[in-house]
């Protein structure tokens, strides 16, 4: 596996996360209140972390791919560091009021 391959892939997968922080979708109901991709302002390329370092765990196992590994962590990622910072908790996204 390219090791460049893997970077891009987990910066990518840390830019989709963030979407789950910024995006206006919202739910009324249990239900997407917005019809189709017109009518949130998803995050944009301004909106991204200038630099997203990614650390590659040397292993003796065979690789199995990367995928979207960090796509799920990254919500939990940065409300965690911001009760930390602030000593507030979020409890539902996006996070329009920080």
């Amino acid at each position: 596996m390219n090791p460049l391959s893997i970077e891009a892939k987990c910066q990518g997968a840390v830019g989709f996360g963030l979407t789950q922080l910024m995006s206006g979708i919202t739910l009324k109901d249990g239900e997407v209140e917005q019809s189709n991709f017109n009518e949130f302002r998803p995050p944009y390329m301004s909106d991204a972390p200038a630099v997203i370092d990614v650390h590659i765990v040397p292993s003796n196992d065979a690789p199995l791919g990367v995928g979207e590994t960090a796509t799920p962590v990254t919500s939990p990622a940065v409300v965690n560091a911001l009760a930390r910072l602030t000593g507030k908790r979020y409890r539902s996204l996006p996070l329009t009021s920080v």
